[in-house]
Formats: structure tokens, C-alpha cells, sequence
């Protein structure tokens, strides 16, 4: 019995190793786009290996940004004044279905603002923003992918998922009388990122695993011993 229990001690001791944490990341980026815009980009799935690496959280950030100009036109016979705000909205999906339909349900992700704050034109008077831009993030925390982080997971690497994007823009006034008119000129472009967080067990014994074996195994060697 208590050579089947210092064998035990012996396996218990090689088989352990403490879990350690760590992460790994992928992400895209578009460049900018005339509007309206449809990009896409990949991201990497997370690689078990084998089943040697524990896939614990996953937290997926959303990003957008735009660059817009725009003019005003006044046509009244006396001055007015506007406010203009361009908005551009980001609409965003994924190749994986579970992904995608928590991903949709909160469209528009992200909403961009460019406002020209009040201006007032003269009559016939006409008003260049110059350059506007903006930029925003969307984040789907662990707990929001935890419920589907199985989605996530592959036994091999270099497989991937993708997000995709499109927009909606436009320009928006208060004021003018109905006498005011814009032209917008508007750029935009998305991209994601994605990090893991997962466990690796560590198949090397630490200092008091292999303190155990040695000692196990002198008991092994006393028990033979006095049975010889």
C-alpha cells in the first residue's frame, strides 16, 4: 500500500506544473475611404495547440475614424445663422455567426461627429469648415464574448475570422431659415483588434514538485530495501 501510495506522490509530481496566464493579440486597420465605405479585415483565431493552451477570456475593440469638410451656402437676401454637424455611422459584422449577431444587434457601433459649432453668413455668404475629423472605438468585453468564447477556438494555426464595416453619412443643420444649403466631402475607414487571454501549463516540475520525486523515490528505494 505505501508503495502504491509513494508512486502516486511520484506521478502527482511530474504531472504538475503551475498555469500561467498570458495574452496575444490581432488587429487591422483600413486606410481612409471615400464614403460610403465597405471594408473588411481578418483576424486571428486562438491556436490551442494540441490542447496545450486554455483560451480563459477574449475582448473585441471596434474602431472608426473620418475626415470630412463641409460648405455652406447661404441663398437668403439677409445673413442667417446654422449650426451643421457631419455624422458618420459605422455598421459592423462578422464572418462568425455567434459573433455576428451580438455584434449587429448594437448597430451603429460606433457614431462619428464633425460639428462647424454656430456660424452666421452674410447674405450670399458661404462658410468652409476646413478639415473635420473624428475618431471612436466600440468594446465587446469578456463579459459580453464569454457566453460564445468556444467560437474562438482552433486546433491549428493561421485560421482566421473577419469584420467588415459600412457607413452611413450625411450632414446635419439647425437654423438657416431653410435658406442654407452643404456639401460634404467625407473620408472614413474601420478596423478591429482582438486580445486573448488564455492559460499554458507550464510541463517542466517546479522546484517543490521535484523536491516531492526525490523524496518519493528515496521511499520507493527504502521499501524494496527491507522487502529484500
Amino acid at each position: 500500500m505505501k508503495k502504491q501510495l509513494l508512486a502516486g506522490a511520484v506521478l502527482a509530481a511530474l504531472g504538475s506544473g503551475a498555469a500561467h496566464a498570458a495574452f496575444l493579440t490581432y488587429q487591422f486597420s483600413n486606410p481612409l475611404q471615400g464614403t460610403e465605405i465597405s471594408q473588411s479585415g481578418n483576424l486571428g483565431l486562438f491556436d490551442t495547440m494540441g490542447g496545450t493552451r486554455t483560451l480563459t477570456s477574449a475582448v473585441l475593440t471596434l474602431t472608426g475614424q473620418d475626415e470630412m469638410t463641409i460648405v455652406l451656402s447661404n441663398s437668403a437676401q439677409q445673413s442667417q445663422d446654422v449650426i451643421a454637424t457631419g455624422n458618420v455611422f459605422l455598421n459592423y459584422t462578422s464572418s462568425l455567426a455567434p459573433l455576428n449577431g451580438i455584434i449587429v444587434s448594437g448597430n451603429p457601433r460606433i457614431s462619428l461627429t464633425n460639428p462647424t459649432g454656430l456660424q452666421t453668413l452674410a447674405a450670399g455668404g458661404t462658410f468652409n469648415s476646413g478639415l473635420l475629423t473624428a475618431s471612436g472605438s466600440a468594446v465587446l468585453d469578456a463579459l459580453t464574448l464569454n457566453p460564445i468564447l468556444a467560437i474562438f477556438s482552433t486546433d491549428g494555426a493561421g485560421q482566421q475570422f473577419s469584420i467588415s464595416c459600412s457607413s452611413l453619412s450625411g450632414v446635419t443643420l439647425l437654423g438657416g431659415g431653410g435658406q442654407v444649403s452643404f456639401a460634404q466631402t467625407t473620408q472614413a475607414a474601420c478596423g478591429a483588434r482582438i486580445a486573448y487571454e488564455y492559460e499554458t501549463r507550464n510541463q517542466t516540475p517546479e522546484p517543490a514538485s521535484m523536491a516531492l520525486v526525490g523524496l518519493a523515490l528515496l521511499g520507493l528505494g527504502a521499501a524494496r530495501r527491507r522487502k529484500a
